[in-house]
């Protein structure tokens, strides 16, 4: 029987805000691959986006009932904060990607300006992000090299810049610069790395389950599993949701 202080260790120290890490894939024009993937942005602040299913009121008769439209809500905007430089080289790469929008800056026939802007083909200035929520107990440096160290990704598809804000200056304060940016984006996708510990106490269990299971199937053929079975599937499914809640296979 498994003792509390093994239960306890398969609790981790849990998952913290402040491990994080932000990688672009910038638009082709910037230059692909490794070229047009800028890890040199820091970003201060940002979010894991939601997903929400669209749902209306339905009802036959009596009690209503919340049944989906059939739209399903997993893009928009996201507003990131950055921490500037002495260049300002994060805000110029932003500032340059959101004015590919309506500049056309990709184009050899006209450019576009504020004034009168030209919007560029939408597939020459979309990028994607990159969220990854690192592991606490995963360096910071090694990260990259250690699949191990990043717990999950979340992936922005087809994003680019919307709107930045303004930045304030002001003789009171030494504190470093930040600037905000919202990035418009069509859909986003995840990948969990499950970094699963062995847990034989309920390998064992489990184990006896189902062959206790096998049994009282063979005993169903002669109709004597009774209760049996019913307590046996109770205890299957307490099991499976222990070895979900722990990690297991």
């Amino acid at each position: 029987m498994a003792h509390i202080d093994d239960i306890k260790y398969n609790f981790d120290s849990g998952a913290r805000a402040n491990r994080y890490h932000v990688e672009f894939q910038l638009p082709s024009i910037f230059g692909g691959g490794d070229a047009g993937r800028n890890m040199g942005l820091r970003v201060e602040s940002c979010e894991l986006p939601g997903r929400e299913i669209e749902t209306k009121e339905w009802s036959e008769y009596g009690q209503t009932r919340l049944l989906p439209t059939g739209k399903v809500t997993g893009g928009g905007t996201t507003t990131m904060s950055f921490i500037c430089d002495q260049s300002f080289a994060d805000r110029l790469i932003l500032e340059t990607w959101n004015e590919m929008v309506f500049t056309n800056s990709g184009s050899e026939v006209a450019m576009g300006t504020v004034e009168h802007p030209i919007f560029a083909y939408y597939l020459d200035y979309i990028g994607s992000i990159e969220i990854q929520q690192l592991r606490s107990d995963s360096r910071a440096s090694t990260y990259k090299d250690d699949s191990k160290g990043i717990a999950l990704t979340y992936t922005l598809h087809e994003a680019y810049p919307v709107s930045f804000e303004a930045q304030e200056l002001t003789a009171e304060s030494g504190d470093l610069l930040k600037f905000s940016v919202t990035f418009a984006y069509r859909n986003w996708s995840s990948e969990y790395n499950q970094n699963i510990h062995e847990r034989s106490f309920l390998n064992k269990g489990r184990a006896i389950l189902d062959s206790l299971l096998s049994g009282s199937n063979l005993l169903s053929r002669f109709g004597k599993e009774g209760k049996l079975r019913n307590k046996l599937t109770n205890l299957d499914n307490r099991a499976t949701q222990l070895r979900n809640l722990f990690g297991g296979g």
